[in-house]
């Protein structure tokens, strides 16, 4: 096997989750953090939008303020979130920088980081609750809008894609796998180009990952075998948009998938 894809299998089945038996290989890609500097939308940077004037001619006024809306609330719910991580990453970088005179010991210096770290914790999940709500909102205005013209431009599928993304991002990182599957679910039917995403399928996948694991154990056979088939499905569809379908990475991504 080459190392290249060794690496890939292994970052697929990273044991992110300790309840999962040992030796079980599993369809899980890692939680995107906003670092990864990707161009397909997952990543760090928002989607651009330009005034879209010809949506004052489209003939219904209100989908025009109703599409206007919803771009205003995903951009404010990205950066909101943006400047919570940015604050959190300068109060980690102050806190690095500073000595506690009264930490005499290591336990003393464990704990006041580990007392740190929970604050964070707790604001950035404050933030990404805040962000979400931001995004319902988004989608609610979207849904408003009854101008045909406007529902089949790009301009609505890339702000509806947007809006998707970031939301099921929030999702993964809280580990609320149904939420985010509902709208990875929504996301790959927008049109061929977010079908063919691989990082969605993959993290659909992990969804349908997680579901399989916990209908085995409540004993649900017919969502285990559901899940089962999907969660290959869509593994094998992430390959394929990942590697291409006749690579020699995709043929080993299909063996050891089905190994498990």
């Amino acid at each position: 096997m080459k190392l290249y894809f060794l690496f890939v299998i292994l970052f697929l089945f990273h044991p992110l989750f300790s309840e999962s038996s040992s030796g079980e290989k599993k369809i899980e890609i890692l939680i995107p953090d906003g670092n990864s500097g990707d161009n397909n939308g997952w990543g760090k940077n928002p989607l651009q939008f330009e005034d879209i004037d010809f949506l004052g001619d489209a003939g219904e006024e209100n989908s025009k303020s109703f599409f206007d809306k919803s771009k205003e609330g995903y951009l404010n719910a990205v950066d909101r979130f943006r400047k919570a991580t940015d604050l959190a990453e300068t109060k980690r970088k102050d806190f690095d920088q500073r000595t506690f005179e009264a930490d005499r010991y290591e336990w003393q210096k464990r704990n006041r980081r580990e007392n740190f770290e929970n604050s964070l914790t707790r604001d950035i999940n404050k933030a990404r609750s805040d962000s979400v709500r931001l995004l319902v909102a988004s989608m609610n205005f979207l849904e408003r809008i009854q101008n045909q013209k406007i529902r089949d431009s790009d301009h609505f599928r890339e702000l509806q894609a947007g809006i998707y993304r970031e939301y099921i991002k929030h999702q993964l990182a809280f580990r609320n796998y149904m939420q985010a599957m509902d709208l990875l679910e929504r996301y790959i039917q927008i049109g061929s180009k977010y079908y063919e995403d691989s990082e969605a399928q993959g993290y659909l996948a992990t969804c349908y990952e997680r579901i399989y694991r916990l209908s085995k154990k409540t004993r649900d056979n017919q969502a285990r075998d559901k899940y089962d088939v999907l969660r290959k499905k869509h593994g094998l569809l992430y390959a394929e948009f990942k590697f291409g379908k006749d690579s020699s990475d995709y043929k080993e991504f299909s063996r050891e998938l089905f190994r498990d």
